[in-house]
């Protein structure tokens, strides 16, 4: 067969959470920066996106990044990120995930115990310490992207649900941070498709009634993910579910979630610098957070988070595209919408 396109990709799971990370195939992007080559492939590539992320070659949770020569002299690598639902600014569990590749596969040095690497990704700059021992990776911490309170207190009516109050946060990427026992919900798996359905409630009701500025960028913004938030539970963790797309369910506790439940915890005088935060994900996982240390962003107060966690590399492929197949951009049931239909 003569493919259409061949893309090298290694998967890894962070935490669950699927990190495919894309190697090769990918054509130089233009674009003076990572956030400029983020929006060239967004607006002239997303059947790239759509082939990996959408089923046959993915599924409704899929996440990956797409890994390139980097614009800022300080950085190792350029890492853009793709996901169901999109291109989002930052995902610290694919960074996890992209940094075990990295170092599991020589694609940088491994150097124990600590090995470092400078991610340039379209929010800003990332650092990875890579734990590694005997050759292998044991476990990576990722320093993110200034993370902090946005639009405190937000009231909206939301569809099944009614008077629901939303702290919106800024983690890497933008957040509705919601209590789940305001729902009458809990973060456990039974309830997995009743939190979707209020994800995407609360997201549409967020973005059709708030008009939102980020006083730090000055810019507008919509509000592409949920998260359902608890307090400490028994076992010493604090469970959370992060929803994304249009039905996607983080496996992880998410990196970008936890920098901004962090953020907020800060915010509400909840936790203190250098405090531990042990986040725990729907399936049991675990990320570490920490704040690292306080910043002023012109008047905003934000922290610098930490994270750690850790990813497993679980296969290696070369996707191929059929000239004559179906769904030349994949498909998906429920959640990809927007991809071709079935060519005849």
């Amino acid at each position: 067969m003569k493919s259409v396109v061949q893309y090298s990709v290694i998967d890894a799971h962070s935490a669950g959470a699927p990190a495919r990370v894309v190697i090769g195939g990918v054509l130089p992007v233009p674009g003076g920066t990572i956030a400029e080559k983020r929006i060239h492939l967004m607006e002239n590539h997303d059947n790239i996106r759509k082939l990996l992320m959408y089923e046959p070659r993915g599924s409704s949770e899929m996440c990956g990044s797409i890994l390139m020569q980097p614009c800022n002299a300080q950085a190792d690598i350029g890492i853009v990120f793709l996901e169901t639902g999109g291109w989002p600014t930052m995902c610290g569990a694919g960074t996890i995930g992209a940094a075990t590749v990295m170092v599991d596969n020589g694609y940088v040095e491994p150097v124990e115990p600590i090995t470092h690497i400078t991610f340039d990704t379209p929010a800003g700059l990332v650092t990875a310490e890579v734990e590694v021992a005997g050759g292998q990776v044991k476990g990576v911490t990722i320093r993110n992207v200034a993370s902090y309170m946005v639009a405190p207190d937000q009231a909206l009516e939301v569809t099944g649900h009614g008077k629901v109050s939303v702290d919106i946060v800024f983690g890497g990427n933008y957040y509705a941070l919601v209590p789940v026992s305001s729902l009458g919900l809990k973060v456990h798996p039974e309830f997995a498709e009743q939190l979707v359905i209020a994800g995407r409630a609360i997201r549409d009701s967020v973005n059709r009634n708030l008009t939102l500025l980020d006083h730090v960028s000055s810019q507008n913004f919509h509000v592409p993910m949920v998260i359902f938030t608890e307090e400490l539970n028994e076992d010493g963790t604090y469970r959370n579910l992060v929803f994304f797309g249009e039905s996607g369910v983080d496996r992880s506790p998410g990196g970008t979630g936890t920098s901004a439940r962090m953020a907020q915890r800060y915010f509400r005088g909840q936790q203190k610098v250098g405090e531990k935060f042990p986040h725990e994900s729907i399936i049991g996982s675990v990320f570490e957070g920490v704040i690292a240390e306080t910043t002023a962003i012109g008047k905003v107060q934000a922290i610098v988070p930490t994270i750690r966690g850790r990813a497993h590399i679980i296969a290696q492929s070369t996707f191929l595209l059929d000239p004559e197949d179906s769904f030349p951009e994949g498909f998906g049931v429920g959640y990809a919408s927007d991809a071709a239909g079935p060519t005849s």
